[in-house]
Order: C-alpha cells, then sequence, then structure tokens
C-alpha cells in the first residue's frame, strides 16, 4: 500500500518531552525515578491528566485534583510493582510522596516549548516534496487564556509555529479521544481520508505506537534524545533525505 500521509504527535516528538520534565521534578524532590509516571498511568482513564487531554478539565481545576491523585499512598504500590516487572531492586519502604500539581506540570510543559530541530527540518523538507499530507496528531489540554506568561511558558509560540506546517492539527482536547484510544486514529484517517496502512505515524510513548500499529499504520518511537535515529526510520520509509540542511522554501 502507498504511503499518503505521515503523522506526528507533538510533545516528546516535534518538541521536547513532558517525560523530561518529570524526571527533572523527580530529581529535584528526591523522589525515586519514574514514580511520577507510573502514577499518572495507573490512574487510568479516570485520572486528573487524562480528563484534562479530553478536554473535561480546566486547567485550574486540574492542577489541585492532578496533586491529589500523584501524591495518594496507592501509588507506591503500583510502583513497586513497575519496579518487579521491569526486574529492578523493590525496596521494602517507600516514604510518602507529596506533589504540587501545578509545579509539576509548569515543569513538564516547559519541555514542550522548545523545538527539535532534527524533526522540524523532516517535517520541512517532507511539506517541500509535496508527497505526503502532513498531520499533527496530540493529547493536549486548554492554554490558560487569562495569563500569557504561563502559556507562553507551556509552548504558545512554538504551537503556533508548528501548526503552519501541518495539513490537519488534530488535539484530543476538541474530540474528546486521546491516544492510545484506537478510536482516535480511526477519527483521524477518517479525517483525512485514507487508510490506516497508508499512514506512518511517529510518537514517543509505546502504547500510543502499539496501538496505532494494530489498526495497520507503520510506526516510528521517538525515543528522548535520539531523534536523529527516528529521522533515518523515516527516510526508509518515504525515501527522502530529511536531514540535510538545504535551502528551506518555508
Amino acid at each position: 500500500m502507498t504511503i499518503k500521509a505521515v503523522i506526528f504527535d507533538i510533545g516528546g516528538v516535534c518538541v521536547g518531552s513532558p517525560m523530561a520534565g518529570i524526571h527533572k521534578y523527580e530529581e529535584k524532590h528526591g523522589l525515586p525515578r519514574n514514580y511520577i509516571n507510573v502514577a499518572i498511568v495507573k490512574q487510568g482513564e479516570h485520572g486528573a491528566f487524562q480528563k484534562l487531554e479530553r478536554g473535561e478539565l480546566k486547567l485550574s481545576e486540574f492542577y489541585n485534583d492532578f496533586g491529589l491523585q500523584l501524591s495518594d499512598p496507592s501509588n507506591k504500590e503500583h510502583y513497586k510493582a513497575y519496579l518487579k516487572k521491569s526486574g529492578k531492586v523493590v525496596p521494602d519502604h517507600i516514604p510518602d510522596v507529596s506533589v504540587n500539581g501545578k509545579e509539576l506540570f509548569t515543569i513538564m510543559m516547559s519541555e514542550t516549548a522548545k523545538l527539535d530541530a532534527d524533526i522540524f527540518l523532516a517535517i520541512q523538507k517532507l511539506k517541500e516534496s509535496g508527497k505526503f499530507v502532513l498531520v499533527a496528531l496530540t493529547n493536549n489540554f486548554d492554554l490558560p487564556e487569562d495569563d500569557l506568561k504561563e502559556a507562553e511558558a507551556m509552548g504558545a509560540s512554538t504551537a503556533i509555529e508548528l501548526r503552519k506546517l501541518f495539513d490537519f492539527f488534530i488535539e484530543s482536547r476538541l474530540i474528546g479521544l486521546r491516544k492510545p484510544d484506537p478510536k482516535i486514529y480511526q477519527y483521524a484517517c477518517k479525517t483525512i481520508g485514507i487508510e490506516p496502512n497508508e499512514a506512518i505515524f511517529l510518537d514517543d510513548i509505546g502504547m500510543n505506537l502499539r496501538s496505532a500499529n494494530k489498526l495497520g499504520m507503520k510506526t516510528i518511537q521517538v525515543k528522548m534524545g535520539q531523534s536523529k535515529d527516528a529521522v533515518k526510520k523515516l527516510e526508509q520509509f518515504t525515501g527522502l533525505d530529511l536531514h540535510s540542511k538545504t535551502q528551506s522554501k518555508i
């Protein structure tokens, strides 16, 4: 099947990863590495973070719920289970954890204000080729409207710059669906006018990629700090040079 579209996640692909912000917060507050991410995932679809990305919570409501959920002592058992499954040493005791939801989320989103130069160049060159429909498929949230400084710190300008490059910009907050729900990929394909096996999808999160792959999409994982490797794989799929820094027409 001919590839007709290239679909990009935003956070962790086109821009810095919120995960890097999570690690910074953990280091700053002496928390075990990956404790917070495990806690976020274990909240399931009813978690504050998940609701925010489906447009069901405003930031002002989210911060408190986010902090309370991540501070819940039950997360200790989830973390121990994660360590055991990963083959890592499981401590007998984990101290109580207190998470400031607003501080954590601000640090997470500050990472997304940074464009990834390698991915950005690849998107520019794909656009110049005119051979593919370019699509953003992002789990996102409503930026604050009453605090421009806060919105800017969360990547408002970067988002505007990126939007110019895409033919479609599909946002979880607007459609009430978020990755890895298969329905969001089906929605994207219907919107674009393609079949799943006519798309390449780039994301940094394994569960998002697995869900897309089950529907037939070709997938590329963009690992933190390894976007050059992802671009090389994208070149193999598209048959284009996406890394040479020739003069851009955009």
